[in-house]
């Protein structure tokens, strides 16, 4: 077991590996995209970049001669290997393998399934060389550096024009001058002499020594606000992408869409003379200037009102005029079955696609004078808002709510079918919406508050009433209305004619005993219009699917001895898909 910084002063005998990798970008259906290495007889170091959609190791390799794959995990002491694998890599501490059956070290197998952003060593029989194909989803995972060590990793560049090693770490301090090995063509691990001459492989491993800590991704940087791809989950119709250019030279940063099924993405795109945006669909290449130094921000949108089924996928090269280039995978499920939407009957089908649970706001900027028993609502001074809670069923029933918490259910799990050490899920957990507060309990919370699960509540001051829920007649979807009726009783705490300590307004009599009704009983007269089209004009991604909008307009008697009407505009984001409460 020889450390990789002292091989000069070690003597080690010689064994022929050879790793000629090849990698092709290959679109594939579901938005995958393909490597494609070209192994030849004896140990081969391949770099893989996806996430495999098989990722069982025995599928993956199935059909070649292969008698071993090795992957490295390193631990504190360093990065460790040795020139001849044949010695035993089993005897280092950090190496998993895996042996193929029938040959009878195959339960030693400690090495299950093959990962994203990860480098193996194959050893592959016989005399002929052989094609093995990767298929999977690109993920966003830093390369993460040993420090004061080296790493065993692969580089993402381009196939057609990649730069030389001195290029791609010219403006990292902590590998600028470091030793690089790699696997020439009698099999040793030999150090690149010639970093300036040298140009990075696609798809090979290298070890790579690294100085001090370092978070270096190249001269392209490509980071995202979460996650690691364009996932646009159910309340999420824009993600930001910040690209760097950290290369010191001007240039500009190309957005090409390579593979998928026709995602509808949009970007962001602003005047930056009169600061008007728009949201233009995603053209097949984007091109981006960035100055040295400098970042772009692109936000792309989904607009999942023109999906044309359940799931939809996208993979993005971005890539720069030095040689670099990034898979971003894209990809978003409607948020209800388009098989539920076509078979959904009824007056209120057209809600159906709009079950979940929504907030907003109510702008109220017409108010009638009800001194004079107006019925016009005047413009006000100021407008002011309310907050606004509605769920939509999976039948299409709207419901406006005061208060609703969003809970986990956890989920099941079994051993793995690759790896029976590991579980995987049988049953997956999902979320809950409640309002009544006696289910809680059964429940835990989505997110973590002080190291303690806790859940997500929505609440409203602006609409009180008895009970948890009031029913609102008509279609809630673009186009439609609905209304509804809600009841400020005289006992309810939020009644303002009620005072708990007051004897004329305690709904009790003079003797405090006996209920008397003192506070008046206030009625809500409430209807929202829901717009075809963005009444701001601003056409969000989101507009029609996730966001919703238009004219709001109620009446309230019981308040003043004539009503009161009042208009204003709303606008509502579904921030989750649960048709369901208390389930």
């Amino acid at each position: 077991m020889i450390r990789l910084h002292r091989l000069h002063s070690m003597t080690l005998r010689r064994f022929a590996l050879l790793a000629v990798l090849a990698l092709a970008c290959v679109p594939a259906v579901a938005a995958e995209v393909q490597q494609t290495f070209q192994l030849r007889p004896g140990w081969n170091a391949i770099h893989v970049e996806l996430e495999p959609s098989e990722k069982d190791i025995t599928r993956v390799f199935a059909g070649l001669p292969v008698a071993s794959v090795w992957r490295y995990i390193p631990n504190d002491g360093g990065a460790r290997f040795i020139r001849d694998p044949s010695e035993g890599l089993d005897n280092l501490e950090g190496w998993f393998s895996w042996f193929p059956e029938p040959r009878p070290e195959a339960f030693l197998s400690n090495l299950f399934s093959i990962s994203a952003n990860t480098s193996y060593l194959v050893r592959l029989e016989g005399t002929a060389p052989r094609e093995l194909s990767v298929r999977g989803r690109p993920k966003l995972l830093p390369t993460r550096w040993q420090p004061n060590s080296f790493t065993l990793t692969g580089l993402p560049v381009s196939a057609t024009a990649a730069p030389t090693f001195a290029e791609y770490f010219s403006v990292s301090p902590a590998h600028v001058g470091q030793p690089i090995y790699r696997l020439d063509a009698s099999g040793q691990w030999q150090r690149v002499t010639s970093p300036a001459t040298t140009r990075v492989e696609p798809g090979v491993a290298y070890w790579i020594h690294t100085r001090g800590n370092s978070r270096y991704q190249g001269r392209l940087g490509v980071v995202l606000d979460q996650s690691e791809s364009l996932e646009y989950s159910a309340g999420r119709d824009e993600i930001r992408v910040v690209l760097r250019n950290l290369s010191g030279l001007p240039g500009s940063i190309q957005v090409r869409r390579i593979a998928g099924d026709g995602l509808p993405l949009t970007y962001l795109n602003e005047d930056p003379e009169t600061g008007e945006t728009g949201w233009p669909d995603l053209q097949q290449s984007l091109v981006l200037d960035v100055q040295p130094g400098a970042e772009a921000f692109l936000t792309l949108g989904l607009r999942r009102s023109q999906f044309t089924a359940d799931r939809m996928d996208e993979v993005l090269e971005i890539s720069d005029e030095h040689g670099q280039r990034i898979w971003l995978g894209a990809g978003g499920n409607t948020t209800q079955p388009l098989d539920l939407l076509r078979q959904a009957k009824g007056p209120k089908a057209a809600a159906v696609g709009y079950a979940g649970l929504w907030v907003g706001e109510v702008e109220v900027n017409a108010v009638s004078e009800a001194q004079r028993a107006g019925t016009d609502p005047r413009p006000v001074v100021r407008p002011f808002e309310q907050r606004v809670l509605i769920h939509v069923d999976s039948a299409g029933q709207a419901r406006l709510l005061k208060d609703v918490i969003q809970m986990w259910q956890d989920g099941t799990a079994r051993p793995s079918s690759i790896d029976p050490n590991f579980n995987e899920v049988d049953i997956p957990g999902r979320h809950v919406l409640v309002t009544n507060p006696a289910l809680i309990g059964l429940y835990t919370g989505p997110v973590n508050r002080d190291g303690t699960p806790v859940g997500l509540r929505f609440s409203t001051v602006a609409y009180d009433f008895a009970g948890n829920e009031v029913e609102l007649d008509g279609v809630f979807a673009p186009g439609g209305e609905v209304n509804g009726t809600v009841v400020v009783g005289s006992n309810l705490p939020t009644n303002p004619f009620l005072h708990r300590y007051h004897p004329d307004h305690d709904n009790l009599d003079a003797q405090f005993l006996n209920p008397v009704a003192e506070a008046y009983q206030v009625v809500r007269n409430l209807r929202f219009e829901f717009a075809a089209e963005d009444p701001l004009g601003r056409n969000p991604p989101g507009w029609g699917d996730s966001i919703v909008g238009g004219t709001f307009s109620e009446s309230i008697t019981g308040l003043h001895k004539n009503p009161i009407f009042s208009a204003g505009q709303f606008r509502l984001r579904r921030v989750s898909a649960v048709p369901v409460l208390n389930q």
